[in-house]
């Protein structure tokens, strides 16, 4: 599996490119505003780019981008208020990935995690709502590619979601990870430490 991105823009998201192939971690800088969940929805077949293609194995097929490229807590088009219970958001989620029974798959999932249900989104430590939001995206049958859009917004340290990333890319996911500047280069550091 290859995904890329070929000088891609829209709106003010400016040309940019990116090949990830299953078992790899992209990390791409981005600026802030909108521009980050404008790229995810574009490499996940959600938006069409004004500029630029992405293609899947190299074909471009939006179609297929929106059937194996799941977004992951994208703001403005797939994160969870933080306000919600955790079980609800996994139970939707896991509605949505077409999991039969969610109410009781939704408790296993967050006690494998170590997390609770009654828990609100909010109050999870930024390396968990990384980690449980990625579990629930990669439920989806056919996704086996996962784009994190700005983790370094909930805080924590860099190597919290990189570490996620790179446990999706073990399982032959090829991962994008969307972030600022400062959060690359600090994963980028971190990785070389």
């Amino acid at each position: 599996m290859i995904l890329a991105a070929e000088a891609v823009a829209k709106g003010p998201l400016e040309h940019t490119s990116l090949v990830v192939r299953a078992g790899e971690v992209a990390l791409v800088a981005v600026p802030g505003g909108q521009r980050p969940t404008l790229l995810g929805l574009v490499l996940s077949g959600r938006m069409s780019p004004a500029q630029g293609a992405v293609t899947l194995d190299g074909a471009a097929d939006p179609r297929a981008l929106r059937r194996r490229v799941a977004l992951v807590d994208s703001p403005e088009a797939s994160a969870p208020h933080d306000g919600i219970r955790l079980g609800a958001v996994v139970r939707e989620e896991l509605v949505f990935a077409g999991i039969r029974r969610p109410r009781r798959a939704a408790p296993r999932l967050l006690a494998d995690e170590g997390l609770s249900p009654r828990a609100r989104l909010g109050d999870l430590a930024p390396a968990e709502r990384t980690r449980v939001l990625a579990r629930t995206a990669a439920a989806r049958a056919g996704v086996d590619a996962l784009v994190f859009v700005s983790p370094e917004r909930h805080g924590g340290d860099a190597a919290a979601w990189l570490d996620t990333a790179h446990a999706w890319a073990a399982r032959r996911y090829a991962v994008v990870v969307i972030a600022s500047a400062a959060a690359v280069r600090q994963a980028e550091e971190g990785e070389r430490a």
